[in-house]
């Protein structure tokens, strides 16, 4: 079939019009914020992908756009999940990014690598289906451009380049490579589109052999993706299935029937802490890494729990992140950045007071986040959990359970300590208000991502000194299993 072409007066007829449009919208984009756009623009060696990108970026102004080609990953970048350092990268709401093969480079390039072309990897395509499809409901339109060419057209081309001195870097090992295997290649990219081509976010397959089609073609494809990212958000009218409450579905909590006596409480503390101590300096520890995440109605004693956990550290192997009500900017990214951002490399703790289950507790008993929103957040959420202990992260959640007359007691013992009175503001007070939606809230929290790889531990915290204990003890638990 022959490649698709453009006459050079239809090229020039049609460009002004539409260079002009796609300025517009940008910045129309830029002024609502209405959606981020990433764009994935990938394709065989020579088909124009830095031509293409190029002469976008002169159409439009570059003070809100961001462009990306990492490359394989580094040694530092392998101290992390492998999605890690797309988070990193990915646009706010108003600005537009591009990513040179983005997270296909890896797998596209391992699955060429892999002589026998006759198996996919399928957890490489579930990540990224799973990462894109949040994306896009998050209000980031994910555009997919792949660019190709004969290979007639291909091996002219690097010809050209090779022979040219100022282009001649463009060419790699790699590039050469892959031309020189130019069916087999086809082949795995044609398996890999097809695998991770969906509804949501498809892919766009240009011929990339006539440069003026390429360009117009890629310009329209972009200019149709903002124009459908300012329109107005249509309101979406789920149902969703009530569950009936039953016993299986509350949290079960017995708070200890004695209090832990103060010499009781410091042999143990010093013998956890010990233990502790010891598990994060064996040498096994740099391989692997340690995330904590801690949640509990207010004065549950999340904040001395953390702090009987860092006392028994290095400063320099671990940080606490507190987590609140997102910022401005954090509210212009996808929901789970804000966490992506502190995940820790492998042998470095992170402690989180609160955490990303914010969308299922606090958002969704104070209604903040629509229903769909938080609903969604449970698959979203585990599937998160699922990479970080799968790059090697022990994961530890715990749920510090306060009872609510002991909770009023330590809110007026608070109110009536000078150091102790900026503990308890307005915002706490409107919080006891929702106990028992709360306690229904982490009941279901719990049941929906309690995982064999990152587990729940339940907490009675009543007595500061019996939770202080318990936690540490199941900190150690979870580094020595």
């Amino acid at each position: 079939m022959a490649a698709p072409r453009i006459s050079k007066a239809d090229f020039e007829r049609s460009l002004p019009a539409l260079r002009d449009e796609l300025l517009d919208l940008q910045l129309k984009l830029h002024t609502s914020k209405a959606c981020a756009v990433a764009v994935i623009i990938a394709g065989t060696p020579a088909a124009g992908r830095s031509e293409t990108v190029n002469e976008l970026i002169s159409w439009l102004d570059p003070k809100h756009i961001g462009v990306h080609a990492l490359g394989d990953p580094t040694k530092e970048d392998r101290r992390f999940p492998a999605l890690w350092r797309y988070w990193q990268k990915l646009p706010a709401r108003g600005r537009i990014t591009f990513f040179f093969a983005g997270w296909y480079g890896e797998y596209v390039g391992g699955e060429i690598k892999d002589k026998s072309s006759k198996r996919h990897d399928k957890r490489s395509v579930e990540r990224i289906l799973q990462l894109e499809q949040m994306l896009v409901r998050d209000r980031v339109r994910v555009v997919k451009i792949y660019l190709h060419t004969d290979h007639e057209t291909q091996q002219r081309r690097l010809k050209e380049l090779r022979a040219n001195k100022l282009t001649s870097w463009r060419v790699t090992k790699e590039d050469r490579w892959q031309a020189k295997h130019f069916d087999q290649v086809n082949r795995v990219v044609r398996a890999c589109l097809k695998a991770t081509d969906h509804e949501i976010a498809p892919w766009h397959r240009v011929d990339g052999t006539d440069e003026e089609y390429r360009l117009l073609t890629v310009g329209k494809i972009l200019r149709d993706e903002i124009r459908a990212g300012l329109q107005p958000r249509q309101p979406r009218r789920l149902s969703w299935p009530r569950e009936k409450p039953t016993k299986a579905a509350a949290l079960s909590v017995v708070q200890p029937a004695r209090l832990v006596d103060d010499d009781e409480y410091d042999q143990q503390l010093e013998t956890l802490q010990g233990r502790l101590a010891r598990l994060v300096r064996k040498s096994r520890f740099r391989k692997q890494g340690l995330v904590l995440a801690f949640e509990g109605m207010d004065a549950a004693g999340k904040g001395g729990a953390i702090r009987r956990i860092t006392h028994a550290l290095d400063a320099r192997q671990y940080q606490v992140v507190p987590v609140s009500a997102p910022t401005p900017e954090e509210l212009l990214y996808p929901y789970l950045w804000r966490f992506w951002r502190h995940v820790p490399p492998l042998g470095s703790i992170a402690i989180f007071d609160r955490s990303w289950y914010g969308r299922v507790l606090v958002e969704r008993v104070r209604d903040l986040t629509p229903e769909a929103d938080w609903r969604r957040a449970y698959a979203e959420i585990v599937e998160f959990e699922r990479q970080l202990t799968e790059h090697g992260l022990f994961v530890a959640k715990f749920w510090l359970s306060v009872s609510k007359g002991e909770q009023l007691r330590r809110f007026k013992a608070r109110d009536e300590d000078p150091l102790k009175r900026f503990k308890v503001d307005r915002e706490d007070w409107a919080n006891r208000r929702y106990y028992d939606a709360y306690q229904a809230a982490a009941a279901e929290m719990v049941r929906r991502t309690d995982t064999e790889s990152a587990r729940w531990t339940i907490v009675p915290a009543d007595d500061k000194k019996h939770a202080r204990l318990a936690v540490l003890r199941a900190v150690c638990d979870t580094l020595e299993r």
